[in-house]
This record gives C-alpha cells, structure tokens and sequence, in this order.
C-alpha cells in the first residue's frame, strides 16, 4: 500500500502529466476512482498502469538529475541520528543514508522534498547531496526505523503524534549540558533536548504557571514562568538553555511545526497535547532579538471549561443576578477586565450553564481555548480577513438564539453585537476596561449611540484575579497601619478594629508569600434606571452612585472585605486594584 503525503502525491502526478505519461482526463478519471475505493490517487495511476514505482523514479532522476540509490544496504549511522531528529525523517519521508566530508547524503522519492534544502542546510550545518530513490525503499527504510526505536522503547514521533503529545509518563530527567558550541547546536544530543523541552513543560503545568519565557541574552540564558500572574525566574534550567540554546528553539519551533530557517521574522504556532487527564494547548510565539530568537509559550487550559457557575466565587445576590441576565431570550453581557484576568473561564462557565439541545449557540474566539460539546466555534483569522465583525455577521445568518463574539474592539464590532441583542439574540463578549461602569463610557467613546447602549445592554461583569496569602506562612502585616487602610476608604471604625495579615515566605509558596488566586468582580445590573442615566448621558461618577443605590458593590469594597477578613495582603491589594 502506497503511504504518501499529499503534497508528494500531487508533485508526482504533475510531474506524470507533464512528461504526458497521464492526461488531465485520466487525472479526472484517477480523482473520481480514488473517491469512491478509499485508495490515494496514487495507488489508483499505478493501478490502471499509467505509471509504476521504476518510471516515477526514473522520471524524478532523470528530471532533476539525481543519481538512484538503493537503500537495502543502509542504514541511519550514530552520527546522522546526531545532527538530525529521527521524527523529522519521518516526517518528511526521507532518508539521510551517508555523511561524507562535508556533505550529507539524502534520498528523496519525489520533487516536493526539494524545498527541504535549506531546512536540511540549517539543521545539519552540511551541505545536502539529493539522490533518488523509490517510494517504497522510502518507506521501508523508515518502517525499519520505527521498529527500531519502538524496541528501544525511545520515543516515537510520527506525523500524526504531533497532534498529541503525552507528557503524563515524563520521568524526572538529569539535564547534562553539551560540550560542543556552535551556532546551530546538533539537535541529538537530541534526548537531552527532547527532555529538557518536556521538563520545562511538565513543571510549568504542575506549577500552575499561564506563560513559558524562554529567552536569551548577550551572555546567559533564562526560563521564567508567569504563576498567578507573577513572573518567576527557574535558575535551575539557566545552564543548560544558555549552552543549547538553538537546539531548544529549533526543537519547539518542530513540534509547533513553523520554519526552522527562518530566524528574522516573528512567527507564531501550536503544539496540542495531554498532561495526565488535562488537555493543554501551547500557543507559540517566536520574536527574533539581537542575541537569538525570544520564545514565549502560553499554556491554555482546555479543562477551563469544566468549571462551573457556581463554582466562581460569586455572592448569592450577584449570582441571582447573573443568572437571571444570562437566562435571557435576548440582551448583552460583557464581560470586562486585563488580560489574565479570568474573562474566558467565565464565559465558558456562562456557555456550560446554559448549553441545550434547544439552544444554537455559536462562538467566535481567538483563539478557541476549550473546545465545547454542542457548540460551533470558530476561530476568528484577522490575517486573512475573518475579523470579529466579519465572524458575527454571518451568524446572523445562522439562526442563532446565543452568540459570543471573543473581544469587541472596534466599532463596527459593537454596533452589530448591540444591534443582534436587539433582534432576539443573547450576545457575550470581553471588553477592556477598568471597571464595570467606565465600560460603558468606553462604548460611548467607540462612537456607539446612547439608546443602543440603553436598549440592548443588560449586564456588566468585571473582574480581576488576584493572589491569596500562602496559609503555610501566613503572619500579621505590622506595616499596614490605619492611616493607610482610611487612604484607601477603609471606615476609620473598621481600621481601627482590623488585623491585616501577609505572607512571609516559605517553600510551599517558594518564597513569594502567595498561593493560588481568587476572582475579585463587580456586577453592573442595567436596571431601568441605569439606562435612563444612559440616555441622559450622565457621567460616571453620576452612573456610580446611582448604581450603589441598587446596591452594586465596587471590585475596591470587594477588597475591603478581603482585606478584613484576612484573605488578601494589602500589598497585593495595591497591585491589583489601585489603578
């Protein structure tokens, strides 16, 4: 059976037509066939004796004049395992059979491999001498490969392994430090690599960390991990990243599958993979410095999702009123806040709680970070063109009842979502803003017309996570005096009576005197009064004080009563929410 990638299979047959040993009718013909038994077009040309296995190999060595080679009487030597990833073989279908000299000896089966060159040239730091060999020599040669290191029981990466990764049976590793310095590093030393790149992975998950820093300077080199917003730096892993540097750019930049040659433009991508019963999404980000290539790995939870309303933190009154806005046949909810401030797990909480087979619900994100049974997402793509307005008016032609749109950023965003909220649709989004009520002075701000806001918008959340004191080492804050607790609109009553407490540090919380986070929110209910006070367009200060009449309670009266009970350090108070 012919096993070959597509992009190989359409230049083989380009090159049959060419030389007129097929027509575009028998091309037809061959398609048509190929549909209907399953088989690749390929094995249906070979099938119908258009062409076989020797006059494609003939036409690839006389069309490119590569000499032919027989790969029975070689094998993949210690040496080139060095210098090139066994999974890129297998990848690419080709075999690297000899290193002679400076050079380096590669057999392809068909044309499309010749773009690989200069990939080839960067990885090996030789220079590539192509010869041609048959498809099946190919993939014999890597089917022996694979038998090989299944007994060794190494790890295996074919083509379709980089869609999962699992990381769960990942051993503590013993990172050794390579002796050789060069510009492009011999990526095997490729175990060593492979290790540390799932070491920094593994612990970044189990350290609860959103964010993956790997970056270079004149001298030395770093990983630091964002944890609970913090950025941390792991001396331990400085050594050996500072003396493999390329090796350990090139690895991700394979596994999140951009060009490895490319070194002067930005580049972005993905590695999907399983951590345990977790499924995690690394979206890759390559920014080329003057020293080396910056890389920054976010780390997106797909379990987000699983959590429930219920489960936020909400207060009884304000989850009454949430639920009441999200159960709603129609109306706008926004959520707002800072990056990594928690909008997406809300969102998704908001999706699970009110999901149904009765219900169309469909989302556009950017990107879609949990994938949700009974739902249509899709992934918004500015670079071509499907913008967050684009995505939202051809839902409209879907018959929707619920509709999320990612992030409103621009005007012609809002006045659809704003107009869909108005035609029987429930529509969520994210915003940025400091607070729920300056929320809708930046929509006024975008251009968009009072009674739009007033007439189709019906909640406002806004939140921020913020860090909880380690209980391990938890100690009263002896600095925190009642001068600064009234500074922030502590009752000097309450000051007076209040002990506020701090983390010292301790190994549990590696030093930093914090241990997990908690939601700290603010629910704008868009009473008839509030919208009344759009219409009239009143000010902030003005919307603020009637809203506490209807007893709304700000992210800051929120944190007093942290600050009170004992949950939150005054320290992190200041850092979160004095903006």
């Amino acid at each position: 059976m012919i096993k070959i990638d597509q992009s190989s299979e359409q230049n083989i047959l380009n090159m049959l037509m060419e030389h007129s040993l097929v027509d575009f009718n028998q091309v037809k013909k061959i398609t048509e066939i190929s549909k209907e038994s399953g088989k690749s077009r390929l094995e249906i040309a070979f099938d119908l004796n258009y062409a076989d296995e020797a006059k494609v190999l003939k036409l690839l060595s006389t069309s490119y004049s590569l000499p032919i080679i027989d790969l029975k009487d070689h094998g993949l030597s210690e040496d080139i395992k060095k210098i090139i990833p066994i999974n890129y073989i297998q990848t690419n279908s080709l075999v690297p059979f000899e290193i002679s000299g400076k050079n380096i000896k590669i057999a392809i089966a068909d044309a499309s491999k010749l773009s690989l060159l200069k990939n080839l040239k960067t990885i090996t730091g030789l220079e590539p001498e192509l010869y041609a060999a048959s498809i099946s020599d190919i993939q014999n040669f890597i089917g022996k490969l694979q038998k090989i290191e299944n007994s060794n029981g190494k790890e295996i990466q074919k083509k379709e392994e980089f869609e999962s990764i699992d990381l769960s049976k990942l051993e503590d590793v013993k990172l050794e430090s390579s002796k050789e310095e060069k510009e492009i590093t011999p990526i095997e030393n490729e175990s060593d690599v492979i290790k540390f790149g799932h070491a920094i992975i593994t612990e970044a998950i189990l350290a609860g960390a959103s964010d993956i820093h790997i970056e270079p300077f004149k001298k030395t080199a770093r990983v630091r991990y964002r944890v609970d917003g913090i950025l941390i730096s792991m001396d331990k892993f400085s050594k050996f990243l500072n003396e493999n540097y390329s090796a350990v750019v090139t690895r991700i930049k394979i596994l999140s599958k951009l060009d490895i040659s490319e070194r002067r433009l930005p580049q972005d991508g993905a590695i999907p993979f399983k951590y345990k019963t977790m499924e995690v999404d690394l979206r890759i980000s390559i920014l080329p410095t003057n020293n080396n290539e910056r890389v920054v790995m976010r780390i997106l939870n797909k379990n987000a999702g699983e959590k429930k309303i219920e489960q936020l933190g909400f207060d009884d009154n304000d989850l009454k009123t949430i639920l009441k806005a999200i159960s709603s046949s129609q109306g706008m909810v926004l959520v707002t806040g800072p990056t990594g401030s928690g909008k997406t797990t809300t969102l998704y909480s908001i999706l699970k709680h009110i999901n149904s087979p009765k219900l169309n619900i469909l989302t556009a994100e950017d990107p879609v970070e949990y994938e949700m049974e009974g739902i249509a997402q899709v992934q918004v793509r500015e670079d071509i063109g499907y913008t967050f307005a684009t995505a939202l008016r051809s839902f409209l032609r879907q018959d929707p009842e619920v509709i999320l749109i990612g992030e409103i950023r621009d005007k012609d965003t809002v006045d659809i979502a704003l107009k869909a909220a108005l035609t029987g649709h429930l529509v969520f989004s994210t915003i940025h803003t400091n607070d729920a009520i300056s929320t809708i002075t930046r929509l006024q701000n975008m251009g968009t017309p009072d009674y739009l806001i007033s007439a189709a918008l019906t909640l406002v959340l806004a939140q921020r996570l913020i860090r909880k004191i380690c209980q391990d080492c938890k100690t009263v804050d002896e600095n925190t005096n009642l001068k600064l607790l009234n500074s922030i609109g502590i009752s000097p009553e309450k000051a007076a009576r209040a002990k506020i407490f701090k983390g010292a540090g301790c190994a549990k919380c590696n030093q930093t005197g914090y241990k997990g986070r908690m939601a700290i929110y603010e629910a704008l209910d868009i009473s008839r009064e509030i919208k009344q006070a759009i219409l009239a367009n009143v000010g902030t200060l003005e919307l603020l004080a009637l809203a506490k009449k209807n007893n709304f309670r700000t992210m800051q009266e929120m944190g007093h009563d942290l600050l009170l009970s004992g949950d939150l350090s005054f320290a992190e108070y200041q850092r979160v929410l004095l903006v």
